[in-house]
């Protein structure tokens, strides 16, 4: 506790104590806030399941399907973008498509082929994004990073990837997926997905097409483990033993940063897409005017610096660092597979 102690010390410059959510003496939690009501969850899911189209450039080794409306003989499918970024279609010869929208080579194939026909009606899908790419990786069978496929959805992204990973458990075969932890985040942000509805119920409002840059991380049911991150001296992901206090996880991490407000220390708790929050003053607890906090496996701490304290800005803060963590660890395990 020598470094907990340290980074209560007169030298450091604190503003003036804000309103708080900690716990009253010999309570285990204060009382959660959510994010947003399941009625706002499902109305953002909603939202999201209409949000098919993307804005994005083609590239080298995208797959298209061309077509003109009533010209049999001018429908072709998987049609590859060359390396020199162009394909070929017949009657026009070579069009060049990297770095050009959907649009702008459906244009260029229109106005091209008025030589020939009178007023053509070209379609121009695209069918596999090379250049453009999600990530899925955690408890699935084949982990990894894969080019995006037109409306490919979680559930289809799932079944690309294998499926959940199964174990033996007394000879029953066993999911390995931590459902409930798992989550899905598009630039940084978590988007409100259910996988346990999503998988275990087969609520399909909450499958929605993937976007470029997507992460989809499926964390193991038999690990245990949190994250401390933020304004602490050693962010990382950390083994959980039972019994394990706040003040512990905090001290496993080396302790506060001399920016860090001790009494805004926020804890998320469950799923990502909708996790349960907490704000815990550790100051209050060093000084014993409150008990201290038991952990969950799974729980993510987080140490804001002075001055942050919204909570859409601190999940924004924790994604990259929670991907980062998880990305690294992925890499190590391949490394040491491939090695032996």
């Amino acid at each position: 506790m020598l470094m907990l102690g340290a980074c209560t010390s007169e030298e450091v410059r604190r503003p003036p104590p804000k309103e708080h959510e900690s716990n009253p003496p010999g309570s285990a939690l204060p009382d959660a806030r959510k994010m947003m009501s399941p009625e706002d969850r499902l109305a953002s899911m909603a939202e999201l399941r209409k949000a098919t189209h993307i804005d994005f450039t083609l590239g080298k080794g995208d797959v298209l399907s061309v077509s003109v409306y009533n010209e049999p003989d001018l429908s072709v499918n998987g049609v590859p973008i060359r390396p020199d970024g162009k394909f070929s279609f017949p009657l026009v010869g070579d069009v060049l498509a990297e770095n050009r929208s959907v649009d702008e080579v459906k244009a260029e194939l229109t106005e091209r082929l008025l030589k020939y026909l009178k007023d053509p009606q070209v379609s121009v899908i695209v069918q596999q994004f090379a250049s453009l790419e999600y990530t899925l990786i955690g408890e699935v069978v084949h982990p990894g990073v894969y080019p995006l496929v037109t409306n490919v959805t979680i559930t289809g992204a799932m079944a690309k990837a294998g499926g959940l990973t199964k174990g033996q458990f007394h000879a029953s075969s066993v999911e390995l997926a931590d459902l409930t932890h798992a989550f899905i985040s598009r630039d940084g942000s978590p988007l409100p997905v259910d996988f346990v509805a999503l998988f275990r119920d087969g609520d399909l409002r909450y499958d929605i097409p993937l976007h470029p840059g997507d992460y989809i991380y499926i964390p193991s049911g038999l690990s245990k483990e949190i994250y401390v991150l933020g304004e602490v001296q050693r962010p990382d992901l950390f083994a959980f033993r039972e019994d394990m206090q706040l003040s512990k996880a905090l001290t496993i991490a080396n302790g506060f940063t001399v920016d860090a407000d001790m009494t805004q220390v926020h804890i998320a708790r469950g799923s990502l897409a909708d996790p349960e929050l907490y704000v815990i003053n550790m100051e209050d607890v060093f000084k014993g005017r409150v008990t201290d906090i038991e952990l969950e496996p799974g729980d993510i701490i987080y140490v804001p610096a002075s001055g942050l304290t919204e909570w859409s800005r601190i999940l924004n803060r924790i994604m990259p660092s929670v991907q980062a963590i998880q990305t690294g660890i992925i890499l190590q395990q391949t490394a040491s597979g491939s090695s032996k």
